[in-house]
């Protein structure tokens, strides 16, 4: 059976299957996400507590350690090059997660895994992030609205090594893992465009700064990896949910609110496109409902994450997990606006201000040139009416990341340095509409071979 027989399963599971019968597969379905979802749960409680048991002693000492590398671009964020928000760096983030990492102490503190427990005031100096440390301080400040669940290979690195050689090493990941997403899309498409349009998405974001930081980092590894499971989607497309779950509860588990959508948009788009590309061509209303499922089930397990961790903060801690994370929730979507702060939720200056941190010069000349070119090919090298409705889907999906800061503007005004990432799933949509809304067998290409024909196991049984 082909990817189009396969694909067609799965939209159609959304509204088919009526009766009885219908009604108990899909409770059994659902059942089986549930299961896993709180499974994920234990295993990355299990993983919190776990690494809370690294050697304490040694945490500390490379803590120490690491704020000497911090210290020389501690006053200057913009110490690659001055003036352009996208090189701004973020130490002070940095140091909060070292703290928090060298705080989980479970031999001493094990409720410190939920609490999120660390020594530092929002205006601490740096000379206060060394003395917390050095004069072993208690921890009397408390984050517990998120799992902050980077603190697991924060902490294990901090065991046996500091942060300028654990910068190299997730620098290093972050392009390995870049480049094998590269590769495996010109393996699936047997073109060059896909890939070189996915590098030029990435190279947008800046990812010399963006691999640099734990916190910018985060979320593009995740995407990445989720990205190298579409060789398995375009063979058994009936495991997408469940990958999208996954990567939404994984989201939830270790990001800053930094750039979250990225996780579903790049892995989301980097599998359409490489559908696209399969024979025999599969119709734009079954990608349209694929994508709007995956959507839904990884908006379902990233917000459902979120509200377990307050479930069992509140439940095992004295602190009100609940009460602040609504306090800052309503005041990121604006449902209440402090006093002074309306310029915080101009969605209109914000969405332009974040654009522009993606074109830094010479980049705004040389996209604006690209652009027109691009758009004048488009006009002259018309395609066929199947081939723009898949596009549309493409600028569907690029279109997310513009609602979510319509939503959550004030996080993005006050945050856009790096903020401003999820752009990259925009950028890549916008990029991958061009290409299905041209003649693509028109444009030059360095073919691999032979585009194969998928094919897919059954029905999961």
């Amino acid at each position: 059976m082909r990817l189009k027989t396969h694909l067609f399963f799965i939209s159609s599971s959304l509204f088919g299957n009526p009766g009885v019968l219908g009604m108990k597969q899909r409770l059994i379905r659902f059942s089986r996400y549930v299961i896993t979802f709180l499974l994920l749960v234990a295993f990355c409680l299990g993983l919190l507590f776990l690494c809370g048991l690294a050697p304490q002693d040694k945490v500390e000492a490379n803590y120490l350690l690491s704020l000497d590398e911090i210290e020389p671009e501690w006053g200057n964020p913009n110490i690659l090059r001055q003036k352009w928000g996208s090189y701004s760096l973020d130490d002070w983030t940095e140091v909060i997660i070292l703290s928090l990492s060298t705080y989980m102490d479970v031999r001493t503190a094990p409720e410190s895994v939920l609490k999120n427990a660390y020594p530092l005031e929002d205006d601490f100096t740096f000379q206060d992030a060394r003395d917390t440390v050095k004069n072993h301080e208690k921890a009397d400040v408390f984050y517990p609205r998120y799992w902050h669940g980077f603190r697991t290979y924060v902490r294990v690195l901090l065991s046996v090594m500091d942060y300028g050689t654990m910068r190299t090493l997730i620098m290093w990941t972050f392009f390995l893992l870049m480049g094998l997403c590269t590769l495996m899309l010109g393996f699936q498409t047997r073109s060059v465009w896909p890939p070189m349009l996915f590098c030029a998405a990435i190279l947008f974001i800046n990812p010399v700064v963006a691999s640099a930081l734990f916190q910018f980092s985060g979320c593009f590894i995740v995407a990445f990896i989720g990205i190298l499971f579409v060789p398995m989607l375009m063979k058994k497309p009936e495991r997408a949910p469940m990958l999208f779950m996954i990567l939404g509860m994984t989201t939830q588990f270790i990001d800053f609110y930094t750039a979250p959508l990225v996780t579903f948009g790049l892995p989301m788009l980097c599998w359409l496109i490489c559908i696209c590309y399969a024979r025999p061509q599969v119709r734009a209303k079954e990608m349209l409902l694929l994508t709007l499922k995956c959507m839904a089930v990884w908006f379902a397990s990233y917000f459902a994450m979120w509200i377990t961790k307050l479930i069992l903060s509140s439940a095992f801690t004295d602190q009100d997990a609940f009460g602040t994370a609504w306090e800052a929730l309503a005041t990121h979507i604006g449902v209440t606006k402090p006093e002074g702060t309306e310029e915080l939720y101009n969605k209109g200056f914000v969405l332009v201000a974040a654009f522009k941190h993606l074109f830094d010069w010479p980049m705004l000349f040389i996209s604006a040139v690209v652009a027109v070119l691009a758009g004048a090919y488009m006009l002259f090298s018309r395609t066929d009416k199947h081939s723009y409705q898949r596009a549309l889907v493409m600028l569907a999906v690029s279109l997310t990341p513009i609602l979510w800061t319509l939503v959550a503007t004030e996080p993005m005004y006050k945050c856009m340095h790096f903020q401003y990432r999820i752009l990259a799933v925009t950028m890549l949509g916008g990029f991958y509409f061009w290409l299905m809304s041209v003649k693509r067998e028109k444009l030059p290409d360095i073919h691999l071979g032979e585009v194969t024909q998928v094919e897919t196991l059954g029905e999961p049984k």
